[in-house]
């Protein structure tokens, strides 16, 4: 009963807040902001975040990056990023969406492009990729009604394109495959760790035009 519970309420909140927004491919000299999800969590986040937005802002762009670490932490857990930027457990409710009087304002302005470069199929991230306003969207997890026009994974054969999302893609639960296939050129099939995700997108993101 409780996980029904959990479920309606995510999906609820999805269909009141997921972007209205159709996305698909937009040329690098066509974006102009950017917001970066990246895992809180991970000890390399800080140097990915770095290497995403080097890229980003030598093709004059305006990054905003947003970091997610949604673990319960100890006197003995490190903690590898902090600030206003980061979502932690405190800054979602109880079903795992962000409380947005406390976090809405790093990704409710919207954006031209919105790269997550979270491996996590949590809600939080869920959430957040569905609702931000941006053309272009890039990730590297494969949710339920899968919002992104690009994904980049990690296990062979996982890349796959779509052909942009609407939020009637969107009204269903978190966990489950999406639909899209159909790899771009020049997109590896077997992409392991972030860095190598990054080194994909970048490459992506200078062939379209």
């Amino acid at each position: 009963m409780a996980l029904f519970i959990t479920a309606w309420f995510r999906r609820a909140r999805l269909r009141k807040y997921s972007s209205r927004l159709a996305t698909a491919f937009v040329p690098l000299h066509d974006i102009r902001t950017a917001i970066v999800i990246l895992d809180g969590s991970d000890p390399d986040c800080l140097a990915c975040c770095s290497k995403m937005e080097n890229f980003l802002k030598r093709n004059g762009v305006s990054v905003s990056a947003v970091f997610i670490d949604l673990r319960k932490k100890k006197k003995d857990t490190p903690v590898y990023v902090t600030g206003e930027n980061v979502i932690t457990g405190n800054g979602v409710n109880w079903f795992g969406m962000p409380r947005l009087k406390k976090t809405g304002h790093l990704f409710s302005s919207g954006a031209d492009l919105l790269v997550n470069l979270r491996d996590s199929d949590d809600y939080t991230g869920d959430f957040i990729s569905k609702t931000v306003q941006a053309k272009f969207k890039i990730g590297t997890c494969d949710y339920a009604g899968n919002p992104f026009d690009l994904i980049v994974a990690g296990k062979s054969g996982d890349n796959a394109a779509g052909a942009g999302n609407t939020p009637e893609d969107n009204d269903a639960a978190a966990g489950a495959s999406g639909d899209n296939a159909g790899l771009p050129d020049g997109v590896p099939d077997n992409v392991c760790d972030t860095s190598e995700k990054i080194d994909t997108i970048c490459n992506f993101l200078k062939q379209i035009v």
